[in-house]
């Protein structure tokens, strides 16, 4: 979905009218009219499912509860699903995670001085930094696999090791490195090449709703949960530890960042469907939940 649908979409659905909406978004009459009728069908959709919107916070709560568990799939002796979810394209090595060397900073001064950036100089990272970002917050330490079970270990804590977190990395200025859009092979250390076109830079730009801050930074890293790696385990409850788990990996960017005197902001606000068609994935299996900007102070 591209940013004039989801406009159009957006005013459609929160009452506003014909001329509001030309006004608001940009759209012309004629794509207007063509709007209308392709989304009747969605229109009609969203607006029988909107009571649900109503209390869906609540009833999220509710029923994820362990009074309203039934057993998971893997009690149920389904098959395990993968730890990794296999991705093909250009291989970019990184600097090996043993070679990693950066400054001294405590812990204390690394909690003290975190601040969410939305402003960045026009410096790149170089591949050493944006490897130790990684170690930091994606980077497995260990893998394991059997036919019952098979589980990364990393530096951020996961219910039950899951792990469902998929790490993508939007490169803008990194020296050495190509712009493009990569996935982050957690156990292999290294990049692979998803797509290096402007095309795919703008529709992540405005899948973040054109924040600037994601236009001008250095890296933007694009975190996408596959549920049912962790719910095979955990039920529905598993949709619950998507959200900590994610907020893990946040919190471990931004300390990373400290320590190579960078800075980033974690971003909630962006376009669902925008960025999960730009990154190739339904929504549903694997969807994006997690964003963060970052370049050097």
């Amino acid at each position: 979905m591209d940013a004039k649908t989801f406009d159009y979409l957006y005013y459609k659905t929160h009452g506003y009218t014909d001329e509001q909406i030309r006004l608001e978004s940009g759209i012309s009459e004629e794509e207007l009219e063509l709007l209308d009728t392709a989304m009747r069908p969605l229109l009609a959709e969203i607006e029988a499912e909107r009571p649900k919107a109503q209390t869906i916070g609540a009833d999220f709560v509710k029923y994820t509860r362990y009074l309203y568990a039934d057993k998971s799939d893997q009690e149920l002796g389904i098959a395990r699903p993968d730890a990794i979810k296999a991705r093909s394209g250009e291989l970019v090595s990184l600097p090996a995670v043993g070679t990693l060397n950066f400054r001294d900073l405590s812990l204390q001064e690394a909690i003290a001085n975190r601040r969410s950036l939305r402003k960045y100089s026009e410096t790149s990272l170089n591949p050493d930094e944006l490897s130790f970002l990684l170690w930091a917050s994606s980077w497995a330490r260990d893998f394991r696999s059997n036919e019952r079970m098979e589980i990364t270990l990393r530096n951020v804590p996961s219910a039950g090791s899951r792990h469902p977190i998929e790490c993508f990395v939007d490169i803008r200025k990194v020296n050495g490195i190509k712009s493009g859009l990569y996935y982050y092979h957690p156990i292999k250390h290294c990049l692979i090449l998803q797509d290096e076109s402007d095309e795919m830079r703008q529709r992540i730009f405005e899948g973040c709703l054109r924040q600037e801050m994601v236009a001008n930074s250095a890296v933007n890293f694009i975190f996408t949960a596959i549920p049912y790696r962790t719910a095979w385990r955990y039920g529905q409850r598993g949709y619950r530890y998507l959200y900590l788990d994610a907020g893990h990996i946040g919190q471990n960017l931004h300390l990373a960042a400290e320590v190579i005197k960078s800075g980033c902001c974690m971003i909630g606000a962006y376009l669902d469907e925008g960025l999960n068609a730009a990154l190739g994935i339904d929504g549903i299996a694997e969807f994006v939940i997690y964003v963060a900007a970052l370049g050097k102070k």
